[in-house]
């Protein structure tokens, strides 16, 4: 007699179904209550938000009169490239023409810019100036006070 005697539910009908409706009342209660504590929840958060606004526009400090001009400053340096391609052009151009041309750098010592190839050329056939003496140490004695002095010349090994 477990589950044979079952008088909860009307019996089936002739088509193998039940032919009375679902209790659908508890799903209607949960979904109004749901409902309403939405509507509720959404209404609190209308109610701070704007409270929250006023009170942001009323702590809030104006802008100095200096600020309020932007049309006409510009922003600090460094400013960005308007056009990046073609400035990057301008520079090759400029560098290839300093490394491809003649000029005097001092004309009366006789000091002149040459094109890179031509100095390549010279250097392999003349090969590299001679490098200036170094300045010979001042001695120990004249140094100012608190200078830094310069370390002893390395003694020579006698010769046997």
């Amino acid at each position: 007699m477990a589950h044979t005697d079952d008088r909860r539910h009307a019996p089936p009908g002739p088509n193998g179904h039940e032919t009375s409706d679902a209790n659908l009342s508890g799903v209607e209660v949960i979904v109004v209550v749901t409902l309403v504590f939405l509507a509720s929840v959404f209404g609190l958060i209308y109610v701070v938000f704007f409270q929250l606004k006023a009170r942001e526009a009323r702590l809030d400090t104006p802008p100095p009169a200096i600020a309020q001009r932007q049309g006409d400053r510009l922003p600090p340096l460094p400013r960005l490239q308007q056009t990046p391609e073609a400035d990057l052009a301008r520079f090759r151009a400029a560098e290839e023409a300093a490394l491809n041309t003649y000029r005097w750098v001092d004309r009366p010592a006789g000091i002149a810019q040459v094109p890179i190839g031509r100095a390549i050329e010279l250097i392999a056939e003349h090969g590299l100036p001679p490098r200036p003496a170094p300045p010979a140490p001042a001695p120990a004695a004249a140094a100012a006070p608190g200078a830094p002095v310069a370390p002893p010349a390395p003694a020579t090994p006698p010769t046997p």
